[in-house]
């Protein structure tokens, strides 16, 4: 309904605002990321002279570049794949995504069986960019993901 209310049906604001915009994943898995940063860290700052957005901006955000470039990744990816969302807010020719293209290519000849080389073959082609995120970031994806401690 906010997405109609707010003209967004057929356009690319209608797809993307919904995933950019608070995932209850990306509330929870961010919050607990905030809740093991070490209050000491916040602590030695404010002994430091820093002010509380100083301490954020220079101290706690810094230290969240892995958690953040985990989270793009699982959105980005989950987004590529939703098929329910781009079906209802945008069915038309002009901003169909391939999820949704492949599945009303499956359903357009109903009275034969479906030509499963080109629905095959778009399938591959929807594997492609997901593919490319993973040869490109997967390595500071793992990296994100390891936890630091001390070494006694």
């Amino acid at each position: 309904m906010l997405v109609k209310e707010l003209g967004w049906l057929n356009t690319y604001q209608g797809l993307v605002a919904p995933s950019l915009l608070m995932t209850p994943f990306a509330v929870f898995f961010l919050r607990q990321f905030f809740l093991g940063i070490p209050r000491e860290v916040e602590q030695a700052a404010l002994i430091d002279g820093a002010g509380r957005w100083t301490i954020f901006w220079r101290v706690v955000l810094p230290m969240t570049k892995g958690p953040l470039l985990t989270l793009a990744l699982t959105t980005a990816v989950w987004t590529w794949n939703d098929y329910l969302w781009p079906l209802l807010v945008a069915p038309g020719e002009e901003t169909r995504v391939l999820t949704a293209a492949l599945g009303i290519f499956l359903r357009q000849s109903p009275n034969t069986s479906p030509d499963w080389t080109g629905l095959m073959a778009g399938s591959a082609l929807s594997v492609v960019p997901v593919l490319l995120l993973v040869v490109f970031f997967g390595r500071r994806l793992v990296d994100s993901i390891q936890f630091s401690g001390m070494k006694g």
